[in-house]
């Protein structure tokens, strides 16, 4: 992506300037032969063994075995061999047709070759324009540069914009880099190539898809618009527009983005994706979604204002940054708060500003909360300052515990054991054998604590250790406030539904392809429909992932 366009502005500049020099001409052609003679009309020019007719006209020279010249109209028609020498140019074809009225120079022949240095044009049929100093071809032309090939039916060499058209095609062969567009245009003055048709650019570094786009050599800006795609083996970014500095590597996308990572299989959508240094950033009613143990059909989502990624290339640290209204969704595991951070290679997650987690028929609050997950899932809740349990049982009562530190451990997803350290305080209902009714309500307080429960967040045993203070109470006994904990607020409906999340997702239906995508190695495993209608892989039985119908569809 970053070179083709590079090699083709030096080869456009190289055609340019040498047409600026032959075209430089003065009224009058000056001709030198062997011999001459008149016609009516005309005056013809022939060369002789060892010695050609010769055009002279300012810095331009040029040969034939034969030329006539108009008598009025000093047109001239050169034959056989021609060559142009303008400085260091040449051009060779087998004809040359010279039309003083209209400034116009036809070159044709099988082959129309024109050499400037180390580029080289060649075509069948060149015009040139000496009022006006613009050159084109239209019936194809192939452009030369090392190991650089361009070619297009049609090219228009101007003095101010270099425009080629229909069926452009750039390949380097020692940089594996291959374009192809309808048509490509650089201004000389403001160093910009531009293209206003789907193009497609493909490289060893990457592929890139877009409707239009331009690259500024003065300042090495890439701009790309309309379902812009970019991919390599890293990653796929698609946007409305995506802005890219070829020598930093920075990159800013925007407007229904979609960024799929190969490496971590992550998923996120935002209306603004920045790529600075190690950085990456997501702005606007931002969504990442990763599949739990590689099952595509088994996701959890993370929403926020902001996402800030950082894959430090030093210490080999990944970390995500959550900000501002963050809610996370899994079948196991919902949560809001307002900042968020994720340690990939320490597998931690720390909640921040009133963070609020649910799992099963639990909910878990603090002042901050951190999770320890592995790759059985999450296997700690620590709560660390005001940390508050409320686990709903089969008759929707509230089982409570409070504390200064409360560790909960959770196995196969499931809560089954509470450690409290610092201020503990409990409510738990013990119920009959049938789970119908409160047989008693157990209040306890100590420092140090714990909880095991069974299914159905039923409590099994408490451990106390240290001294501490219990009282049951009978049903009959039982009054409003010795069922509740001090702080005590039930939050359950503030819960995220996976609706809400899946609103962000953008769904990109304008790609031309309809094809699925294979983002990752194991192409028969994972394929990724764009539109959002469903995620294939090795665990799909046929469901949709979920229904774009019932999504709020993002304004183009």
């Amino acid at each position: 992506m970053k070179k083709q366009i590079l090699f083709s502005i030096f080869i456009l500049i190289s055609l340019l300037q040498s047409f600026q020099s032959y075209g430089q001409q003065e009224d009058k052609v000056r001709i030198k032969a062997a011999r001459s003679k008149g016609i009516p009309g005309y005056r013809v020019f022939y060369s002789a063994p060892g010695k050609r007719v010769i055009l002279t006209q300012q810095s331009t020279t040029i040969y034939c075995d034969e030329a006539r010249q108009n008598s009025k109209t000093e047109d001239v028609v050169a034959t056989g061999n021609v060559i142009v020498v303008d400085k260091k140019t040449k051009i060779y074809g087998d004809k040359l047709d010279y039309r003083k009225t209209k400034g116009e120079v036809i070159i044709t022949g099988r082959i129309v070759k024109l050499i400037d240095e180390d580029v080289t044009l060649t075509t069948d049929k060149l015009y040139y324009y000496t009022a006006t100093k613009e050159a084109k071809y239209l019936t194809g032309g192939k452009v030369i540069q090392e190991s650089m090939v361009l070619t297009s039916i049609e090219g228009y060499l101007q003095k101010k914009e270099l425009i080629f058209i229909k069926d452009v095609v750039m390949d380097d062969s020692v940089q594996v880099q291959h374009l192809e567009t309808e048509k490509l245009i650089y201004d000389r003055e403001t160093k910009i190539s531009t293209f206003n048709t789907r193009t497609t650019i493909t490289s060893k570094d990457g592929d890139v898809v877009a409707n239009a786009g331009t690259y500024n050599n003065g300042n090495g800006m890439v701009h790309f618009e309309g379902s812009a795609v970019v991919e390599n083996e890293k990653y796929i970014l698609i946007g409305d527009k995506i802005d890219t500095n070829k020598d930093t590597g920075d990159s800013k996308a925007f407007g229904n983005v979609v960024f799929f990572s190969k490496q971590d299989t992550a998923m996120i959508y935002a209306d603004v994706v920045i790529h600075k240094d190690s950085s990456t950033f997501a702005y606007g009613d931002a969504l990442m979604s990763k599949p739990i143990k590689g099952n595509w059909m088994d996701m959890y989502y993370l929403a926020a204002d902001t996402l800030h990624s950082i894959n430090d290339t030093t210490t080999q640290e990944n970390t995500l940054y959550a900000y501002h209204n963050v809610a996370m969704w899994s079948h196991d595991m919902k949560s809001r708060c307002d900042s968020l951070v994720y340690f990939y290679n320490d597998s931690m997650i720390y909640f921040y500003d009133d963070p609020r987690i649910w799992a099963q028929k639990s909910q878990m609050t603090a002042t901050t909360i951190r999770t320890d997950i592995t790759s059985k899932g999450v296997e700690r809740l620590y709560l660390n300052r005001n940390g508050f349990i409320i686990s709903e049982d089969t008759i929707e009562n509230f089982n409570q515990v409070k504390g200064k530190k409360i560790i909960a451990h959770f196995e196969k997803n499931e809560l089954y054991k509470v450690d409290v350290k610092g201020n503990g305080m409990t409510r738990f209902f013990q119920l009959t054998e049938d789970k119908k009714h409160i047989y008693a309500l157990n209040k306890s307080s100590c420092p140090s604590m714990s909880i095991y429960f069974v299914q159905d967040n039923e409590v099994e045993n408490i451990i106390y250790n240290a001294k501490h203070n219990s009282n049951v109470l009978p049903p009959s006994k039982i009054q409003k406030p010795d069922m509740y904990l001090p702080g005590f607020k039930n939050r359950f409906d503030e819960m995220p539904p996976r609706e809400e999340l899946l609103e962000r997702i953008r769904l990109r239906t304008d790609l031309p392809d309809p094809m699925p995508r294979d983002p990752v190695k194991q192409a028969d495993q994972i394929k990724i429909l764009w539109d959002g209608s469903q995620v294939l892989n090795k665990f799909y039985n046929g469901e949709k992932l979920f229904d774009p119908t019932r999504l709020i569809k993002k304004k183009q």
